[in-house]
C-alpha cells in the first residue's frame, strides 16, 4: 500500500471489464524483493510539515501462485519515533498479520482487527489501508475512461461484497492504461457515503531495473485537510531503491521487531 510498482501490458480496451482492469493492476511486477529509504511527510492544513525517514524491506514468499508478500518498516527519524518497527505478513485465506514495536513500551504489540481504522503512526493511512486486498472480495464496474494529467485512464468502482469487513463504502480508482497503475483513488465513508479520503500519485513514473516505479504518493484526509506524502528519498540525485536483492527471512520476524537484527 505505502509504493505502486506495475509492469505495463498491452491489451484491447474494448476487451476489458472493471474486474479485469483491477486484476491487471493487481498482477503488477514488483520484483522478488524491494528495499527502499523513504520519506514520510505529515502535512497539516496550514502546510506545516513534520518529516520522517523510514527504511522498508519487502519480499515475496510461499507459493508464487498465491502472490503473498511480507514487509517490514523501520522508522529512523525523528528521535520521537526512532526504532519504531512495523511488520506485515499477507495470508492466503485470512486477513494480514500486523505487529508493531514501540520503543517506549519495549514490546511487540499485535494489531487487532478492531484497530484497522486507526491511524498508522499519526499518518493519514490506517492499518487497513496498509493491508492487501483480495480481488474476490469486491465487485467492480468500469464507470468511464478519461485523461488524468498526461495519462489515459480507466475509472473503476469497487464495492465490497461484505461491507462489515471493509472500512469504506466504496472506492473509485483511476488506472493508467499505459502502466495499470492506480494514479488516483477516492475513498467513500462507510456510513454517510461521502468522499472522505483521496490518494494521488505524482506524474513521474519511470523504470528502475526494468520495473515501472512510482516515486511519490499522497494520502489526503478531506475532512481535516491533513495530508501524508510518501516518497523515495534521494542521495546525490540517485533514488535509494533496489529490487531483487537478497533479504534474509530473519528480518520478517517478531524477533527482528524486538531487537532490530
Amino acid at each position: 500500500m505505502l509504493m505502486v510498482f506495475v509492469l505495463g501490458i498491452s491489451l484491447s480496451a474494448a476487451a476489458l471489464t472493471g474486474r479485469e482492469i483491477m486484476e491487471k493492476a493487481d498482477e503488477r511486477e514488483t520484483g522478488d524483493t524491494q528495499h527502499a529509504l523513504m520519506g514520510m511527510d505529515l502535512i497539516d492544513k496550514k502546510g506545516e510539515v513534520s518529516p520522517r525517514t523510514i527504511e522498508v524491506w519487502a519480499k515475496e514468499y510461499g507459493d508464487p501462485a498465491d502472490d503473498l508478500n511480507k514487509m517490514v518498516m523501520v522508522f529512523h527519524e525523528p528521535a520521537s519515533v526512532k526504532n519504531t518497527r512495523f511488520l506485515q505478513i499477507e495470508n492466503k485465506d485470512r486477513d494480514d498479520d500486523q505487529w508493531i514495536y514501540l520503543p517506549a513500551l519495549q514490546r511487540v504489540r499485535r494489531i487487532s482487527s478492531s484497530q484497522g481504522g486507526d491511524s498508522f503512526m499519526g499518518s493519514d493511512f490506517t492499518y487497513d489501508d496498509m493491508e492487501s486486498r483480495k480481488i474476490d472480495d469486491f465487485t467492480y464496474k468500469l464507470l468511464k475512461e478519461e485523461k488524468l494529467t498526461k495519462y489515459e485512464c480507466y475509472v473503476v468502482e469497487a464495492i465490497p461484497k461484505d461491507p462489515e469487513e471493509e472500512q469504506y463504502q466504496k472506492t473509485i480508482s483511476w488506472i493508467s492504461k499505459e502502466h495499470y497503475i492506480p494514479l488516483k483513488v477516492e475513498m467513500y465513508d462507510k456510513d454517510s457515503g461521502k468522499l472522505i479520503k483521496l490518494m494521488t500519485v505524482e506524474e513521474k513514473i519511470e523504470k528502475i531495473n526494468g520495473i515501472w516505479t512510482v516515486f511519490s504518493t499522497t494520502m489526503e484526509d478531506l475532512e481535516s485537510g491533513h495530508k501524508t506524502q510518501l516518497y523515495i528519498k534521494q542521495n546525490k540525485g540517485n533514488y535509494l531503491l533496489e529490487y531483487n536483492k537478497e533479504i534474509s527471512d530473519r528480518r520478517f520476524t517478531q524477533q527482528f521487531l524486538k531487537n532490530g537484527k
